[in-house]
């Protein structure tokens, strides 16, 4: 007779829970990464602008002022990606969370599979020795 687990269409959903889990972490630390990257492009482009400009000496008021309103929009532009990126934390750490907790489910349920089928090997060998016990019994009376 073979060891049929009483729950395993819950471990088979449980199973496919992690996955999920796993997969919308993934998505959460990609679109982090992204959002982290374009805020240090922005950084990195505000530092050479700056670094140019240090060169350059103004010809007249219009330039300073334009250049101090590209500079104003630059950093409030690396501040909302800060924001973001911020956000996306909390959201990766969310999924983490999430994962984990699935984790634990799968976790618990795989060890009642193997609690069981302990239980159920031991009940079968238990009944092939006497079985065998029987038989010798039998043998030995002859």
């Amino acid at each position: 007779m073979k060891f049929k687990f009483s729950l395993e269409p819950v471990l088979k959903v449980r199973q496919h829970q992690e996955k999920i889990q796993k997969q919308k972490l993934a998505e959460e630390i990609s679109n982090k990464n992204k959002i982290t990257l374009l805020r240090n492009e922005a950084q990195k482009k505000l530092e050479n602008y700056l670094d140019n400009k240090k060169n350059q000496t103004a010809a007249n008021i219009h330039l300073i002022k334009r250049h101090n309103a590209h500079i104003v929009e630059v950093n409030e532009h690396i501040n909302k990606l800060g924001d973001k990126e911020k956000e996306a934390n909390g959201k990766v750490k969310n999924e983490r969370g999430k994962l984990a907790e699935a984790f634990k489910k799968l976790s618990i349920l795989e060890k009642v599979k193997e609690t069981e089928q302990g239980l159920y090997v031991k009940a079968e060998a238990s009944v092939d020795l006497k079985f065998m016990d029987e038989i010798s019994t039998q043998s030995f009376n002859r």
